[in-house]
Order: C-alpha cells, then structure tokens, then sequence
C-alpha cells in the first residue's frame, strides 16, 4: 500500500478550489466548499472494482487537512 497524496487544484467547472486525495495516480476522493454549501467529501469507485485499502488514520488527517487548507483558500 503506497502513500496518499493530496492537492489543492482548480476546476474549471467550478467556482471555487478543491482537495483531491490520490492513492498509486488514482482520485479517491474530493473535497469541496462551493459557495453557500457545507464542506462536501465525493468518494470515487475503487477503478478495478474492489474496494480501496486505506490507512484509517492517513486518511483522516487528509480529511482535516483539506478543510483547513480549504478554509483558508476562499
């Protein structure tokens, strides 16, 4: 199991930034604070069709991460 990685990036089919969090070059998930909206979390599929295998807490600290980094990327 490698390493997550995380990163703030700008879509152009949105108004403001998001959190991607990546695990071996695949999206796991996104992050995002659109205007007038709660933080949100979009978990993608595993692309083989299993299920991801995460370290809990690596995950969660990416979690928290990418609400403070978006609280402070308006």
């Amino acid at each position: 199991m490698s390493p997550l990685e995380a990163l703030i990036t700008s879509p152009p089919d949105r108004e403001s930034v998001v959190y991607e969090i990546w695990h071996q070059n695949q999206q796991v998930a996104e992050i995002s604070k659109e205007p007038g909206r709660k933080y949100e979390v979009e978990i993608y599929p595993c692309p083989d069709g299993g299920a991801w295998h995460l370290d809990l807490n690596e995950f969660k600290a990416l979690l928290e991460d990418g609400v403070r980094r978006l609280a402070s990327n308006p």
